[in-house]
């Protein structure tokens, strides 16, 4: 009895460890498809310049010249990595972009959702309004230099 116990018990350990292993490469492959793509970022610097720069700065540090107007503190782009444990969020960033986010000034007037302004937009040489939205997304990805404040 015991030895069908014993059996049983390394079966079910063996089955945990192969889980654990899948997993493990699953979650490779999903952090491998989100690797900076320098291409995309200095296509998007064009939609950066024409919508971002007047509140996120040239530099995306908050200070673009109607920041201090703005009743919600404009963040500093430069640190989203940094803010979520060195990890650039892509996918978050895609996300508020193209919808904004039940966060104090984002998805109001004091950080809009944008995703319907690239569907009017000409001269951003880009097929589709998501790959406008990638584009600016990598294009913020390249300007992760600092760290947050602590």
């Amino acid at each position: 009895m015991r030895a069908l116990a014993a059996s049983a018990m390394a079966g079910a350990a063996v089955r945990l460890a192969c889980a654990a292993a899948a997993a493990l490469l699953l979650a490779a492959e999903v952090g491998s498809a989100e690797r900076h793509d320098p291409t995309s970022a200095s296509q998007g610097k064009i939609t950066y310049l024409r919508y971002c720069v007047s509140c996120h700065g040239a530099a995306g540090r908050g200070d673009g010249p109607l920041a201090r107007d703005l009743a919600v503190p404009v963040p500093a782009l430069t640190t989203l990595a940094t803010r979520n444990g060195s990890a650039y969020p892509l996918e978050r960033v895609k996300r508020i972009i193209t919808q904004g986010e039940p966060l104090r000034g984002h998805g109001s007037e004091d950080m809009p959702a944008w995703g319907d302004a690239f569907k009017k937009t000409a001269g951003i040489a880009v097929p589709t309004v998501d790959a406008a939205i990638g584009n600016l997304a990598h294009y913020i990805w390249s300007l992760q230099r600092e760290t947050a404040a602590k």
